[in-house]
């Protein structure tokens, strides 16, 4: 597979770019070797910042050239301690820990508001935050269930208790002459006909009501009938998703469907990324996700980087993550050309380390995985369809 570049094949460690409002990471406060927020910023001669160790990492190894330019550098004369730039990367630390404080309490105020059940009407008494409450619906479906049940038994012998007294009141509103009874005088005939045609007008409007408000009972009945169905179905189905994420075995197929207008989205917009769902090693193993952005090293290639997930094992499971990690794009076209990588993973870098939160914020992949060009090109789209096969094993 011919490449317009070569592009680095070595796995490294990967921070997800924070680019939203005061959090952005400017380019001048970022490594060009780690790419990374500059630690402790040295300042070249000919103009470039770098991270103290990194620099001085990068000349060790016989390296006497600048990463950025190639002009010839000392490590004695020609490097220089940037404090400006470093008190502009404490302030903007700090500005940056103030605004997660004040989005913590906004958090923990939006929880606070708590809202009732849909199904309280019918006996479900749960009142909790509303942020919880799609999860309540879903978990809780056979409980409401139950409920409805009961209530379509409850308003059944309702109706029929109505129907018995609506059969009583009818039976009181005409009486009919005694048996053998014969009534020769035409007035009274007359009277006797009028009273029937009487008793079975308010028969008639007695039956019309009582049918009306049957079908209000029935309709209300049928509408919180279809609101748990399909909360039901909602379920089922996120269930059947997660139960094959959970059960995969490690080895998960990453389709990205009309993957040219997500590719479009990519260039435009440095910012934007794709992530893959988060899948695990074993039913009660690590969970891992996968991300796919530009790279930020090199404009006409994809990163492509996997991230710790925090899962429901993570308590009892062994720290940091060792292992194996398998990537293969899927050539569609022309299956020799598959694109694979295998990485082992790094104990000592915090990508591998227990997530804290939803997400482990460090990744471990490549960040120039494959040029735009060959992806467009060399056949792993098929049908505008994009393929990753991940495999990690945990050793």
């Amino acid at each position: 597979m011919s490449q317009s570049h070569s592009r680095d094949a070595c796995a490294q460690e990967s921070c997800i770019p924070c680019f939203e409002d005061e959090n952005q990471l400017e380019a001048r406060f970022e490594c060009p070797i780690c790419l990374q927020c500059l630690r402790e910023p040295v300042l070249t001669s000919c103009g470039h910042r770098f991270c103290s160790d990194c620099i001085k990492d990068w000349l060790r190894r016989d390296r006497s050239c600048c990463p950025v330019d190639g002009k010839i550098i000392n490590k004695d004369n020609d490097l220089f301690p940037d404090n400006f730039t470093r008190r502009e990367i404490l302030d903007r630390e700090e500005h940056a820990s103030h605004s997660s404080c004040a989005k913590e309490k906004e958090s923990k105020l939006s929880e606070q508001q708590k809202v009732e059940c849909r199904f309280r009407d019918v006996g479900c008494e749960e009142t909790l935050p509303n942020d919880q409450l799609d999860a309540h619906l879903e978990t809780e479906v056979h409980s409401h269930l139950n409920l409805l049940s009961a209530a379509y038994y409850k308003l059944k012998t309702s109706v029929q208790e109505q129907q018995l007294e609506a059969k009583a009141q009818e039976a009181n509103l005409w009486v009919p002459d005694a048996k053998g009874h014969c009534n020769h005088n035409e007035d009274s005939a007359t009277n006797h006909l009028q009273g029937l045609v009487r008793s079975l007008y308010e028969r008639i409007v007695l039956l019309e009501q009582r049918n009306r408000e049957q079908e209000i009972q029935l309709d209300n009945l049928k509408r919180q009938m279809k609101v748990v169905s399909d909360a039901a179905s909602s379920g089922v189905e996120h269930l059947m998703k997660d139960l094959k994420l959970q059960y995969c075995g490690g080895v998960y197929v990453w389709k990205i469907p009309c993957f040219a207008v997500q590719l479009d989205a990519l260039m435009a917009d440095r910012t934007h990324m794709l992530y893959s769902p988060s899948f695990y090693t074993a039913p009660t193993g690590y969970r891992f996700c996968a991300r796919m952005n530009l790279s930020p090293k090199e404009r006409d290639y994809l990163a492509l980087i996997i991230h710790l997930t925090k899962g429901e094992n993570d308590d009892f499971l062994d720290w940091p993550f060792t292992g194996r990690i398998s990537i293969t794009l899927i050539n569609g076209v022309y299956p020799n050309l598959h694109l694979r990588d295998t990485m082992m993973s790094r104990p000592e870098l915090d990508a591998f380390k227990r997530p804290v939160q939803n997400i482990n914020p460090r990744g471990f992949g490549y960040t120039e995985f494959i040029s735009v060009q060959d992806l467009r090109t060399q056949g792993f789209l098929v049908n505008n369809c994009l393929q990753i096969k991940i495999r990690v094993q945990s050793v």
